[in-house]
């Protein structure tokens, strides 16, 4: 096993996960900077707002990445054999035009919906709300495209879309800021970024999409599919729901001390999204040819938790400088909270390589003990959050059952190998 890792560690996968892991820092670099720039450009209940809107659409692009997940595992497959060009351009080209009627009707529904939707999560800007509704769309048809990508391994072309996106969403979200728009001008920033990447996104896939036609096409597993839904969904609301949660049931003041603690974890995500976008169809097509998998989980875990760990240990230790560097003194020391807060979400990004491996391999047991403690983690924090303190160590228990259940997954692939 250390023999096929230290030769993964050497091979062009790891060149691939260098890449993506490059791309990903550079574009949550950006995406970053846009919650900073929002956060002291915003007044803070603008800002608040901000964040609950960016955690619904966080929490509804890991749901639509479904569709990102199903068009790379199949792509991953159908690249496997002679020939592969016709197959997989029929199969993206089918599920494109899926993703536009899907989308538009998702997103006609939401700006139906959006009254009732600023009320569940206190936000009163109907122009964001809409902008939000735009930025749905988007979410349906890039998943096409970025599973395209991922699926075919063109990882330079996927990482340079994710680099023009968040590029272009940061200019575009002080710029709209500025020019008076205020909150729903930095939720519009979104769509219209998200829109110029999907254009560079459909250029690098211009060879498949242009592929000869074929009479047959690959239909999609419902049940995977479902599985992959329970999954990202299960996974979004572990990482995503806090933020929701604080500004639902917390008041106003309080909701804004997390704010910092919030924006500042979520950098242990960037690095590990990006190792999990290279492990899901590397580890798809070994399942795929009947080869071991594992190597490619342990290096990406590894990979995943020491930055995390690392930059977590900066949060116990310098909690009041960091975001007073940071947020130039708007907000004021979290003290241990930031570095709760930032371990849970590591445990989080090692939950993200986890889910990715068990997607590629099938592993039902994992996906469903996921939803559990999911569950059981947002009634924790709905009966039992009542200071920011007691939230992080739900957030953290969550995490570290999530990880523990991953360990169970990998000891019962090692009985299995053994058989």
């Amino acid at each position: 096993m250390l023999t096929r890792i230290r030769t993964i560690a050497r091979s062009k996968d790891a060149f691939d996960g260098l890449v993506m892991a490059g791309a990903l820092l550079i574009a949550g670099g950006f995406a970053y900077l846009v919650l900073v720039a929002a956060g002291l450009l915003l007044p803070d209940a603008a800002a608040i707002a901000f964040l609950a809107i960016m955690n619904v659409l966080k929490i509804a692009e890991q749901v639509t990445w479904v569709i990102r997940n199903v068009v790379a595992y199949y792509l991953a497959e159908l690249a496997i054999g002679a020939e592969p060009q016709p197959r997989m351009g029929a199969f993206l080209r089918h599920r494109w035009r899926w993703a536009w009627q899907w989308g538009v009707v998702t997103a006609v529904l939401f700006a139906l919906l959006s009254p009732f939707i600023g009320r569940l999560i206190n936000v009163d800007s109907q122009g964001a709300l809409l902008a939000a509704a735009l930025a749905l769309l988007l979410l349906f048809v890039r998943p096409v495209t970025d599973g395209g990508l991922q699926g075919s391994q063109q990882f330079w072309g996927l990482g340079s879309v994710a680099v023009l996106q968040e590029l272009l969403r940061f200019g575009l979200t002080v710029g709209l800021i500025l020019a008076g728009l205020q909150l729903a001008g930095a939720v519009l920033a979104l769509p219209v970024a998200s829109l110029v990447a999907l254009g560079l996104a459909v250029w690098w896939l211009r060879p498949t999409f242009r592929a000869p036609a074929t009479d047959h096409v690959q239909k999609v597993s419902l049940p995977y599919s479902l599985l992959t839904l329970i999954g990202l969904f299960s996974f979004a609301l572990l990482v995503y729901s806090d933020a929701i949660l604080v500004n639902r049931i917390f008041p106003p003041e309080v909701a804004a001390q997390y704010t910092p603690a919030n924006i500042l974890a979520r950098l242990n995500l960037f690095v590990p999204l990006a190792i999990g976008m290279v492990l899901f169809p590397k580890a798809t097509q070994k399942q795929a040819l009947g080869l071991d998998a594992r190597p490619y989980l342990l290096l990406a875990l590894a990979a995943t938790l020491i930055p995390g760990l690392l930059l977590t240990l900066l949060y116990f230790l310098f909690p009041g400088p960091i975001v007073t560097l940071v947020f130039r003194g708007q907000y004021g020391d979290p003290g241990s909270l930031l570095g709760w807060v930032g371990l849970a979400v590591t445990l989080f990004a090692g939950v993200n390589i986890w889910l990715n491996y068990a997607l590629a391999v099938r592993a039902r047991p994992y996906i469903f003990l996921l939803a559990v403690i999911v569950v059981g983690e947002v009634t924790a924090v709905l009966l039992l959050a009542h200071t920011l303190q007691t939230l992080a160590l739900i957030l953290l228990l969550a995490g570290l059952a999530a990880n523990l259940a991953g360990l169970l997954l990998l000891r019962s692939a090692r009985s299995e190998a053994r058989l």
